[in-house]
């Protein structure tokens, strides 16, 4: 992934290398933000038909393009 900061409701997709394998190749949407100082150290995506939110971290995650509504989600 690239140093960018993902957006809220911006779908993203869990890379092969991610450190939590059970979500390998699953999207989701960012519904969180892990950030300090400017820094941003994970994200907190609902996954796609699991009707849970998991934490990963920045690397773990790739954008795929698509965009959600808070609506969507609330």
């Amino acid at each position: 992934m690239t140093d960018m900061k993902l957006e809220f409701y911006q779908e993203v997709e869990v890379f092969p290398e991610a450190g939590n394998n059970e979500y390998i190749g699953c999207k989701g949407a960012i519904l969180g933000v892990s950030e300090e100082n400017g820094i941003v150290y994970g994200y907190a995506v609902a996954i796609h038909g699991k009707g849970n939110t998991v934490y990963f971290d920045k690397d773990d995650l790739s954008p795929t393009g698509l965009f959600f509504k808070s609506e969507d989600y609330y």
